[in-house]
């Protein structure tokens, strides 16, 4: 698995700064890509960001990863450790993830690392799931074997809403991939039945409008996720900062937000998902 965040970091943080002689020196920050859903213990993967002139090799690569911390998740009545755990086919290869504390629906969970004499927290919330009252596709792509699938769910009017959605190709993903544009606010539908694409995250960037598309005859699992404002407030400057930029060396202006709080700064996210999944074979 990609640590979405240090790819980022490696691009965009010295997107904005001129090119002079010899090469910027980067303060390097911790970056933290955790999450906790509804039945599921929590996760979190940790990196160390670079520079843009720092080299990028695989050596250079593992040294980034963080594997002698100390992280913990408490609900406010227990407490866990999190065990290191190594999966070699995802990268890094190393996370830390719980083994008996799990995430329950409406509680606040806060996460601390502690890792080379600093101490960094964040909280979160896993909102109540959305499930989704119907799945299609249509065939919106540029070839007849290309397809695009349509959700509708019907969203709360009581109160303000925020969405994330991933997808998995069966026998083509090992794990769920967030969507192209995987945010959605309820700012323009609130209390409304609401239908829109859910669209796939290409593996190129630079070919966005050939490669958003699914494949008819796949079979695809289908999460969609609640999530509190300040997880939501993560995903959506970091997409926008993404999206918008185009190169490592433009910016869209924005700052992406974290809700990461420490006695040195750091990046990345600690967030809680209200999820529920769903099927759709696309024939």
């Amino acid at each position: 698995m990609k640590p979405i965040y240090l790819i980022v970091s490696m691009l965009l943080i010295w997107g904005c700064e001129p090119i002079e002689e010899g090469l910027p020196t980067v303060e390097q920050k911790l970056v933290i890509d955790g999450a906790i859903e509804q039945g599921q213990f929590p996760v979190v993967y940790l990196t160390l960001s670079s520079g843009f002139y720092d080299p990028v090799d695989s050596m250079n690569l593992l040294d980034l990863i963080v594997t002698t911390a100390r992280v913990s998740v408490s609900d406010g009545e227990n407490e866990e450790v999190l065990t290191l755990f190594r999966n070699e086919g995802y990268f890094p290869p190393y996370y830390y993830r719980g083994t008996a504390l799990r995430g329950v629906i409406g509680k606040e969970y806060t996460l601390e690392v502690r890792s080379r004499g600093e101490t960094y927290t964040a909280t979160t919330t896993i909102p109540a799931p959305v499930a989704l009252d119907s799945l299609w596709f249509l065939q919106d792509g540029p070839s007849d074997s290309l397809v695009n699938i349509w959700v509708r769910f019907k969203d709360d009017g009581s109160a303000v809403n925020r969405y994330r959605s991933f997808t998995r190709i069966i026998s083509k993903n090992d794990r769920y991939i967030p969507a192209y544009q995987s945010t959605l606010s309820d700012r323009a539908f609130n209390g409304e039945s609401f239908r829109y694409p859910i669209l796939k995250q290409p593996a190129d960037f630079t070919k966005v409008a050939q490669d958003v598309y699914f494949t008819k005859g796949d079979t695809v699992n289908v999460k969609f996720c609640t999530l509190d404002q300040v997880h939501f407030d993560f995903w959506r400057t970091l997409e926008r900062e993404l999206y918008s930029a185009g190169n490592p060396f433009g910016s869209s202006g924005n700052e992406v937000e974290s809700n990461i709080r420490g006695t040195k700064p750091a990046l990345g996210v600690w967030g809680g998902y209200g999820a529920s999944y769903h099927r759709i074979v696309l024939k």
